[in-house]
């Protein structure tokens, strides 16, 4: 039976509020992000723009089921040790919105924007890992493995997005262009979307989990501020189609 209350994370009551204030935040701004990528999607014209939106929506409402299931951790008996699936999709979906913008704008040029096999294969493996982490996570729970699986697939994931990310703004024709300024906007949240996730891989070389959760909740935090100056480039963007 679910009972509510005050559940303290590591039995810190000060840690707790800064996670459910940090949570909080990330929830209502990953929600109005995933709101206006599905307004852009529905209002654009331009069908090549199409899946661009697709992966910032669902990046969006995957960064919205971190926020509510660590809020719910907190405020309830139930426990969601998945969550961090969520984090770690919404962490590749952010990616793959930098590469998909970086194939459209290429496309747009003239430099087409079929992928290379070794990509196709690169992409099909990462989501691989997601559902590995997942069935790691719902058979054993958190462990220093999940936290090594985790950590190491943040930073792969965050490298494909930086090389897509650089082969773009390289191009300085498209520079200024509605998608170059929308590249530059989600980079940091990939960043410190990625680093949160990170961070958990000094759980298996011995540091103490509370002071990683210390430093998580500052990149949780971080990750929804970006996250809202990226949401107010898309509302920006609506109210220009």
């Amino acid at each position: 039976m679910v009972s509510f209350g005050l559940y303290n994370i590591e039995g810190n009551p000060n840690l707790t509020f800064i996670f459910f204030i940090a949570l909080t935040i990330l929830t209502v701004i990953g929600l109005r992000f995933a709101y206006y990528a599905y307004r852009n999607r529905t209002a654009t014209s331009i069908g090549t723009q199409v899946p661009i939106w697709n992966h910032l929506l669902y990046a969006g409402a995957l960064t919205t089921v971190f926020g509510v299931a660590g809020i719910l951790e907190i405020v309830s008996s139930l426990q969601f040790p998945y969550k961090r699936v969520a984090l770690l999709g919404a962490t590749l979906w952010f990616a793959f919105a930098i590469r998909q913008i970086h194939a459209t704008a290429t496309s747009a040029d003239g430099g087409g924007s079929r992928a290379r096999p070794l990509e196709r294969v690169a992409r099909v493996a990462f989501v691989v890992v997601v559902v590995v982490l997942a069935a790691l996570l719902v058979q054993s729970g958190q462990s220093t493995l999940t936290a090594a699986v985790e950590s190491i697939s943040a930073i792969a994931f965050l490298g494909y997005g930086v090389v897509f990310y650089q082969g773009q703004v390289s191009n300085t024709r498209l520079q200024g262009t509605m998608l170059d300024s929308l590249l530059r906007h989600l980079l940091p949240v990939l960043m410190f979307a990625a680093l949160t996730s990170i961070v958990n891989l000094a759980i298996p070389f011995g540091l103490d989990r509370i002071v990683v959760l210390h430093v998580e909740v500052v990149f949780i935090i971080m990750t929804a501020t970006a996250l809202m100056t990226g949401t107010i480039k898309l509302r920006q963007n609506l109210a220009s189609l």
